[in-house]
């Protein structure tokens, strides 16, 4: 069954917690940012509902949840008031995975757009595949074969990130903007470059080390052909 989050400014206290929407959909309600940020760490969503937000509060919002699902891309639907003047798009949309509406939260084509987002959002594994390789961050482990290595939370960031994108070369700045939410100072770099040193000696355990490939003055790269 699709959970989705909905963060619904200026409803009601009583209304704020837990209650099915429709048929086979699990919605939590949130009055707030805050307040659903708590909820995202405690559980995991298929879709994220933004209502009665301005553009620059939906965009602060989705930036500070992903920064607890980095390893998942989560659809956003955008609810926007039916009085509002023109279509504002948040800086954020992304027009393949996200969608845009206008009307009450509660209105009948609102809420058919949010179980139809919620079931595409749900279709997605919270898995990292690529070759051989299959990650689960959550839970820190990366299977290869029939071995299984341990990763910590920012081991399993990193690898996530890499993984997504197999033989690509992926910068030191994107892995620290994107999955840690922070700038990239030298402070970063190296915390990174100390996490991709960890992460090769678990994998040099198990024959994978050259799986994870430093591209000099650039990134990383998960290299597919050499982990075999």
């Amino acid at each position: 069954m699709p959970n989705v989050l909905a963060i619904v400014a200026g409803i009601p206290d009583a209304l704020e917690g837990r209650m099915v929407a429709g048929e086979g959909l699990n919605l939590a309600l949130r009055r707030d940012v805050a307040s659903g940020l708590r909820y995202a760490e405690s559980g995991g969503y298929d879709l994220l509902v933004l209502s009665g937000l301005t553009v620059d509060e939906q965009q602060e919002a989705v930036a500070q949840f992903q920064r607890f699902r980095r390893w998942r891309v989560v659809p956003v639907l955008y609810v926007m008031a039916e009085e509002s003047p023109g279509f504002a798009v948040p800086g954020g949309y992304r027009p393949e995975l996200d969608g845009l509406v206008r009307g009450d939260f509660s209105a009948p084509h609102v809420q058919a757009r949010i179980a139809e987002l919620a079931e595409e959002g749900a279709g997605s594994s919270d898995l990292v595949v690529a070759g051989p390789f299959e990650l689960d961050p959550v839970h820190g482990r990366l299977s290869f074969a029939n071995l299984n290595v341990s990763l910590t939370r920012r081991e399993a960031e990193i690898v996530a990130i890499l993984l997504s994108q197999p033989n690509r070369t992926v910068s030191a700045v994107e892995i620290i903007e994107r999955g840690w939410g922070t700038r990239a100072d030298e402070r970063h770099l190296q915390i990174l470059r100390r996490h991709v040193s960890n992460i090769r000696q678990k994998l040099d355990s198990e024959l994978q080390s050259r799986a994870v490939r430093t591209v000099r003055g650039t990134g990383y790269r998960f290299e597919l052909r050499d982990a075999s």
